[in-house]
């Protein structure tokens, strides 16, 4: 029996060198199913396009204040020719938000760079507002901060507000010269604070909300800031200016020359329309007692000696009655009248050269802010009572005293738990973004400034 051989050259016949060029059935499924595929796509990208635009291909929805845009993607996210053709930008540039928004440089002229529009307002990530930014966008600076000029009016190192940020600046820096300045006033808040409190037709309980109110913006909603304090608005119901027992009418608040004309004008005038009382009291002055170490005017004899004496006894009432309660007199150190003795006035003053000239009042410069770079808002907060953050209000005795609460008390709900960019905001755990107290484009850079109509911005 013969031994077979089988060579190499016999061996590789066996293989069909032609097979690649043939598909088998396999393959050529495979081709098919990836050509159909193919066209499947272009079909769904070309209709797509015809029928949704733009926002079929968007990231995701827009915020509330630019869904006036609607579809219209090409007025933010502007086209541009690059190197390798037209294209549209991804990223928004400065210049098309420039074109509606009036916005400044954040301290161009001493910050080492400026981030760009889109690096802290954030699209296309639901109908959040864009500017409750990350506090990426200030720490990356403010972390570390340096400057042009190497002067710096604020800490240096502020990495969030929980645990790395001061204490406010008005309980730093503020003066108890400043403040007494900025109030002069001899006001008490643990004083008005107590229980049954001489009102207008009798006993009061004053709370916070009984002279700080909101005040309204100019559509009549309730605004962020609290109005200010005014006498005719708080005080004069409980604090009324009356001079004299007969004139039901309360002097004037804010000039003492013009309170000085009204008490002269309605004594005189009371005096034409009653000579019968006038007569009266000039044959009989009421029996009144003389304040120490005053002297008993003569007698009035006249109708104008009845009105001079009516006049002394109603200034010394307002001045050193009724202004002096609150205001200082730079004219007249002397301590103001009680109650009492304002009641027991004598109706023949002898008018002393202390109340020779009108008095001078120092004015009170009621600030309405204490915060210079920072925001805040008492409607925000209105669900807490005014204590909870104003404790020492109710033992404060002078009016000079700042009454800010410190910033342990604004950790007590800020304390970094929540975020609107990350986690949803857990009970009990406010937002502690910096975007909540500090603008950065400054407080008047707020406005829009567009080059165009809302009409031509939202038409094609």
């Amino acid at each position: 029996m013969s031994i077979r051989n089988r060579t190499t050259k016999l061996i590789a016949r066996r293989h069909d060198l032609n097979y690649f060029k043939r598909l088998s059935p396999i393959r050529a499924w495979q081709f098919y199913l990836a050509g159909a595929a193919l066209v499947a796509a272009i079909l769904w990208f070309g209709t797509t396009k015809v029928a949704h635009g733009d926002t079929a291909f968007s990231s995701g929805p827009i915020s509330s204040s630019h869904a006036v845009f609607g579809q219209r993607c090409e007025l933010c996210h502007v086209a541009s020719i690059t190197n390798t053709g037209f294209t549209r930008d991804a990223h928004v540039p400065d210049s098309a938000c420039l074109k509606c928004h009036a916005a400044s440089a954040h301290h161009a002229a001493e910050a080492i760079s400026t981030e760009s529009c889109s690096s802290c307002h954030t699209e296309h990530v639901g109908a959040m507002h864009l500017a409750s930014t990350a506090d990426r966008g200030c720490t990356q600076c403010h972390a570390n901060l340096e400057t042009r000029t190497g002067v710096l009016r604020v800490a240096s190192h502020i990495a969030n507000f929980a645990t790395e940020h001061p204490d406010f600046r008005p309980l730093r820096t503020v003066s108890i010269a400043e403040r007494t300045a900025a109030f002069a006033l001899k006001f008490t808040h643990a004083e008005h604070m107590k229980a049954g409190l001489r009102g207008p037709t009798g006993p009061v309980s004053l709370n916070c909300q009984s002279c700080h109110v909101s005040a309204l913006t100019a559509d009549g909603r309730q605004g962020p800031n609290l109005a200010p304090v005014t006498f005719d608005k708080d005080c004069r119901s409980c604090h009324a200016l009356e001079f004299d027992q007969h004139i039901q009418q309360a002097a004037p608040h804010g000039d003492v020359k013009l309170a000085q004309a009204f008490v002269m004008k309605s004594i005189t005038d009371y005096a034409q329309a009653h000579p019968e009382v006038v007569a009266a009291e000039i044959r009989q002055p009421p029996a009144e007692p003389l304040l120490p170490g005053q002297l008993r005017m003569p007698q009035p004899h006249t109708t104008a000696e009845w009105i001079a004496n009516r006049e002394a006894r109603a200034e010394v009432i307002l001045w050193r009655g009724r202004c002096a309660l609150c205001h200082r007199d730079l004219h007249n150190p002397a301590p103001a009248l009680t109650e009492t003795q304002v009641t027991l006035m004598p109706a023949s003053y002898t008018g002393t050269s202390a109340f020779a000239t009108l008095p001078q009042i120092e004015p009170a410069h009621q600030p309405l802010k204490w915060y210079k770079d920072a925001v805040f808002s008492h409607a925000a907060h209105q669900a807490e009572e005014c204590v909870e953050c104003h404790a020492a209000a109710l033992q404060s005795q002078k009016g000079s005293d700042l009454l800010m609460p410190s910033i342990a008390t604004c950790r007590r709900c800020h304390d970094g738990m929540s975020s609107p960019q990350g986690p949803p905001v857990k009970i009990g755990h406010a937002e502690s973004g910096c975007f909540l107290c500090h603008v950065y484009h400054g407080p008047d850079q707020d406005h829009l400034a567009s080059d165009h109509t809302l009409a031509q911005l939202t038409s094609r």
